[in-house]
């Protein structure tokens, strides 16, 4: 919101420079900034055109004799198409300075001498889409008589110095003059004058002309409007104009313009209709119906096809029988705008429900001034006197001659807010020991209404500062009227709090770190996904989350999943070269239950390999992942989380977008914690993907098993025994099997088993494999016998016989 010295100058006394009131406001919360339209400009004046003729040696360009206050006039050849005598317009004189480093300078125009040039507004640095339409190729006129000679920045209000203030959500009452003037006034202890808006009494009527009906009354608290008769629309006057370029508003004429300089004054946007135009004499506020169509200025007019915004049911419209008048509090119609034939207006000020305007505004694009201040709030004790402003700026500026009473749709009583709190309780939270007298002063120049009884402190806030309704907001009032700069620092006192980790955050970070470790990158993906994305990996089954607005198809879904998103990273990659990948990412993925609107959130950690897992070099060769890697990767990450249970890999072909050869369900103590496999080649395929492997493990299963008791040991003081085992075994039978029931009847001196050699082919029986296996026997007490040792060998291969019909070879 762009303040306007000028302006503010009409409420309160203003004696400082832009600068330092920027400064000041931004010490009290909202930061603000200084703006100076005019620099850089100079010998910009004003001139009246005394005579024009026809350039003789061009169709187009004319030769003016123009008054600009010197002591004879001065010729200037003008190629606008709106040119004309008497007019009184912006002249550059010889010398003068232009936006990006322009200068005019006197020379020959085809053999014509011209001292300078006349100038559209958009020349001297206001936007196009601001300067009035009438005058888009063309040059300015001024609306009314200016003495020739005056400075034209001056003229136009484009000298005015602004202060930028950078409004926060809750401070939407200073989105309006009236109460940015509050604001700035409590900061310099001044308090702002208003003139109470009134109509000329002669010339209200009791009307019946026109009848208001409000369906979605819980959307649309107050709803007021009236009737002017007989209007002559047109220009509006300049100094209106000018406050409303400096706004960034473009001015229309001067029904419009009243209606946008009250929502600059007041911060109460204001509609207004043509009620001629009106296809019922009847207005209903009321939901769309779907499939209804509605038109404004803020289409898009350069494509016919979309010039129209098709509604749905959750649209709140303004309505007359079929014809939209206007999407409610986010912009008004075409149908029955008010242009320079319009005779009879309509006026209407409402408040509607933030959020509803919010969700219209976005789901059709069409967010502007209006829509912004009815998000944010606006006074509803306001709603009234605003309607009475812009009713009286259109009497004065295009003299109607009835005017209506006020037609109330709807209206609920603007109610103050009374908060109670205690001069101690306050100086308490703020650490100050201000007296009350000094904090009953804050209040008055806030404009609050307070009484003191003894300690306690009763407040009543204005109904314009809806954003306050707790003894906490007091205490932010007073201190920033204070002054945040005059706290004094001071050291803190008490017990003090030991930073760190929780628990179950150092368990993460170890994990992480493990992968960092063997040479893993980190990644980071969205949580949100598509629905093909959520349903590939939804291993854990859950029900699936769907945001009600997702920004796009592809971010609708919340992630069941890792993996996907891991997918997606080995993808980019490779169609960029980068062919040997290895990362991970540890994040959250959601589970929801039946019957439950929010989801679990768990933790995970998961990664994904592809490429090579060695390259070449000097003395070694490359070599290609293959799933012992990654599943070696895994059991280095399980073994560092000193869980004190048994981890098994258990083959599976329950998950479809993995290789049903080469995917394992990882058990611990009976409990599924994740899985490990290669992406099935169908899927590889689909998302242009090299053979990759996958994995998943759910972090706070992990975190939430038991641990193991490490105790430290001395090295053991005896050797130890080895034996090996070879044995031929059907192939559907798993190694971890039969190594798990090694350990089962190895008796208490077996410490170590592992597989040293497999074998299937030429030699073996038919659906076989050879296994070899080799087994470590130690006593840490003593010396062990080979008698013992061939005791326990021979119960491990007389069970393996029993259990798994193997062959001892």
């Amino acid at each position: 919101m762009k303040i306007s010295v000028n302006w503010l100058k009409e409420y309160i006394p203003v004696t400082h420079t832009v600068e330092e009131m920027a400064n000041k406001i931004s010490l009290t919360g909202i930061e603000s900034s200084p703006v100076h339209n005019a620099e850089g400009l100079d010998k910009l004046v004003v001139g009246h055109i005394t005579s024009i003729a026809p350039h003789p040696d061009s169709d187009h360009l004319n030769i003016t004799t123009v008054d600009v206050g010197e002591d004879s006039d001065i010729q200037i050849v003008c190629g606008a198409p709106n040119v004309a005598n008497d007019q009184y317009v912006i002249v550059a004189l010889h010398g003068a300075h232009l936006p990006e480093g322009k200068r005019i300078k006197k020379g020959k125009i085809r053999g014509q001498e011209s001292n300078g040039m006349i100038c559209g507004l958009d020349e001297i640095g206001v936007p196009t889409k601001y300067v009035p339409e009438a005058y888009h190729n063309g040059i300015y006129v001024f609306p009314e008589v200016v003495a020739p000679g005056t400075d034209a920045l001056t003229a136009l209000g484009l000298d005015d110095d602004m202060v930028d203030m950078d409004i926060t959500p809750n401070r939407a009452d200073t989105l309006g003059m009236r109460g940015a003037a509050w604001e700035i006034g409590a900061t310099y202890d001044e308090k702002p004058e208003y003139t109470a808006p009134s109509i000329d009494e002669s010339k209200i009527i009791d009307s019946n002309d026109l009848t208001v009906d409000i369906e979605n009354k819980e959307l649309v608290p107050d709803f007021l409007v009236r009737t002017l008769k007989d209007v002559t629309v047109g220009e509006s006057p300049l100094w209106m104009q000018r406050r409303l370029w400096n706004q960034n508003i473009q001015p229309v004429n001067n029904v419009i313009d009243a209606a946008n300089y009250v929502m600059i004054e007041f911060g109460q946007p204001i509609q207004a209709y043509d009620l001629d135009k009106l296809e019922e004499k009847h207005i209903t506020v009321r939901n769309a119906k779907s499939g209804e169509k509605f038109s404004t200025e803020l289409n898009n007019q350069d494509d016919e096809e979309n010039t129209n915004t098709i509604l749905n049911k959750n649209d709140l419209v303004v309505a007359a029988g079929d014809q939209i008048l206007g999407l409610a509090g986010v912009a008004g119609g075409i149908s029955a705008r008010v242009t320079n034939e319009t005779k009879n207006v309509v006026l209407e000020s409402a408040v509607y429900d933030g959020a509803a305007v919010r969700k219209a505004a976005q789901r059709h694009d069409l967010r502007g001034d209006a829509s912004n201040r009815f998000e944010k709030g606006v006074d509803n004790g306001a709603v009234s006197d605003a309607l009475v402003r812009a009713t009286q700026l259109v009497d004065e500026n295009a003299q109607a001659s009835e005017i209506s009473d006020e037609l109330v749709g709807i209206a609920t009583e603007a109610k103050p807010t009374v908060i109670k709190g205690k001069i101690s309780h306050i100086n308490h939270l703020m650490g100050l020991d201000l007296s009350a007298e000094e904090i009953m002063n804050i209040f008055d120049r806030l404009g609050f209404t307070a009484e003191l009884d003894n300690d306690d402190v009763t407040v009543t806030i204005p109904t314009r500062r809806w954003d306050m309704s707790i003894e906490a907001d007091l205490v932010e009032e007073v201190i920033r009227i204070y002054g945040y700069e005059n706290l004094k620092g001071t050291l803190p006192t008490g017990m003090e709090t030991a930073g760190g980790y929780s628990p179950k955050r150092e368990f993460s970070n170890k994990l992480r770190n493990i992968l960092l470790g063997q040479g893993m990158n980190e990644v980071t993906n969205f949580s949100l996904m598509n629905k093909k994305e959520a349903e590939d990996f939804n291993v854990i089954n859950t029900n699936y989350t769907k945001l009600l607005h997702p920004m796009t198809e592809d971010h609708e879904y919340l992630r069941t999943s890792l993996i996907p998103g891991l997918v997606n990273n080995v993808a980019y990659n490779q169609a960029r070269n980068n062919n040997d990948i290895s990362v991970f990412e540890q994040a959250r993925i959601f589970d929801r239950a039946d019957g439950v609107d929010r989801p679990k959130e768990i933790e995970y950690i998961a990664g994904a390999i592809s490429g090579n897992i060695a390259l070449d070099s000097w003395n070694t060769q490359s070599k290609q992942v293959d799933f012992y890697d990654v599943k070696g990767i895994v059991e280095e990450l399980l073994s560092f989380t000193n869980i004190d249970a048994n981890f098994e890999y258990h083959a599976t072909n329950k998950i479809s977008n993995l290789h049903p050869g080469q995917t394992a369900e990882i058990i611990a103590d009976g409990q599924s914690i994740g899985f490990i496999g290669k992406l099935h080649p169908d899927y590889q395929k689909e998302h242009s993907i090299d053979e990759t492997f996958v994995f998943e493990l759910n972090v706070d299963t992990l975190f939430g098993m038991e641990k193991r008791n490490v105790q430290a040991k001395t090295a053991p003081k005896y050797p130890s025994i080895s034996r090996d085992l070879a044995i031929l075994v059907n192939k559907d039978i798993e190694s971890g099997a039969i190594v798990k029931d090694i350990f089962d009847n190895g008796g208490k001196y077996l410490i170590d088993v592992n597989i040293f050699d497999v074998y299937q082919g030429v030699n073996i029986k038919a659906n076989h494999k050879s296994l070899g296996y080799h087994l470590v026997f130690q006593n840490p007490e003593d010396t062990l016998t080979d008698d013992t040792v061939e005791k326990a060998f021979d119960v491990v291969k007389d069970s393996l016989v029993q259990k798994f019909n193997v062959e001892i070879r």
